[in-house]
């Protein structure tokens, strides 16, 4: 199907859904580079709103609408001034500079937003509609070929700080590979965007952003942390970071657990949900399954991202029905997808399990 070139009269999505704050966002790492840019917090949130709402593998459909109240409540706020909205979303559509690592020199400069119509009802609200530019759209859509990072709204939403906003990113990035490092002090610094002569002493940086940012992450945030500085001599370095894991969802009184749901996860012969059990479904729940056992789980985040964008939509709405939650629908219905594949090539009996369920997955266009 040929690219549609022009956006359409109405928006191809209405509305944050029922749980605006647990959408899911998945944001290319070209795009993470934009923490470096002049881009303010609240233009931050309506970036991350917006690639919430749209589906990334779906580019033909990048039109979306704010209703009534949603910018609002999105930026905390009883009521936004024309003014001040303008200013707001005329700072998305300024030419900004993308570090891809995907193209060996140079930059690439965009706008990150085509097209923006901002109406005002008679009690203040505003409904806002943004369409991405076609130059962002390499960026914007299917960011498994970019590498990306994923992460609930809610974990940004009540943000107050540009610093923590930008902290929590860097944060998530990492947890990835570690769950404790070191970071020198002026990369540190840098990132923030913290090098003015305020803050070149370490006490004075700490005291006026990380602190701040400690104590607002660990409030507000599923991103728990401490951190301690790196002395070499009397001098501070480095700062170490160490994250606690991810917690597993608390039961909620009255709320359904998925031993409710046999069809989605079979109880195991023990019925026990081990720690490795646990350990693979914070990669991609549904993993937690007997099948998924035997990859390490730099495997399964790889399948999981090969699978992402096969998973089928009749298992994503199956699963919705049952669980109210479009992000962890997503999820299972990967897991699935997958399942499939694994039992597929489990029956063929290669020397390389992995290689050849990877090979199958790329193989299926």
């Amino acid at each position: 199907m040929p690219r549609r070139k022009k956006l359409p009269a109405i928006p191809d999505y209405k509305g944050a859904g029922k749980e605006p704050d647990n959408l899911l966002i998945q944001k290319s790492n070209p795009l993470l580079s934009l923490s470096e840019t002049g881009l303010t917090l609240a233009e931050f949130k309506i970036l991350d709103a917006y690639l919430g709402r749209i589906n990334s593998h779906d580019p033909e459909k990048r039109f979306i609408r704010f209703e009534k109240g949603e910018i609002e409540r999105l930026l905390d706020v009883s009521q936004i001034k024309p003014d001040d909205l303008e200013k707001r979303v005329k700072n998305l559509f300024q030419t900004i500079k993308i570090k891809d690592g995907n193209k060996r020199k140079g930059f690439t400069l965009i706008a990150l937003f085509e097209k923006a119509e901002c109406y005002q009802d008679e009690d203040g609200l505003w409904q806002v509609d943004l369409g991405a530019s076609p130059s962002a759209m390499e960026y914007i859509f299917n960011p498994e070929r970019l590498g990306y990072l994923r992460y609930n709204l809610r974990n940004v939403v009540k943000l107050t700080s540009r610093y923590s906003y930008v902290l929590f990113l860097y944060l998530e990035q990492n947890r990835h590979m570690h769950l404790t490092w070191d970071v020198p002090l002026d990369d540190l610094k840098t990132l923030l965007r913290c090098t003015a002569d305020t803050y070149k002493a370490y006490y004075r940086f700490n005291e006026l952003v990380l602190k701040k940012c400690h104590e607002e992450l660990n409030a507000k945030t599923d991103c728990k942390f401490s951190y301690e500085p790196i002395k070499r001599g009397r001098t501070v370095k480095a700062v170490r970071f160490t994250l606690e894991p991810l917690a597993l969802a608390e039961d909620i009184p009255g709320q359904m657990s998925i031993d409710d749901f046999p069809e989605i996860m079979p109880p195991s012969s023990d019925d026990v949900y081990d720690e490795e059990k646990a350990r693979r479904d914070k990669i991609c729940m549904g993993f937690g399954d007997s099948d998924f056992s035997g990859f390490t789980d730099e495997q399964l985040v790889l399948l999981k991202d090969l699978g992402w964008s096969r998973k089928r939509e009749s298992d994503i709405e199956r699963h919705r029905e049952t669980l109210g939650s479009f992000p962890t629908a997503c999820e299972y219905a990967t897991a699935d997808y997958l399942r499939q594949v694994i039992l597929t090539a489990k029956a063929r009996h290669p020397k390389d399990l992995f290689l050849y369920v990877k090979k199958m997955i790329e193989n299926d266009r």
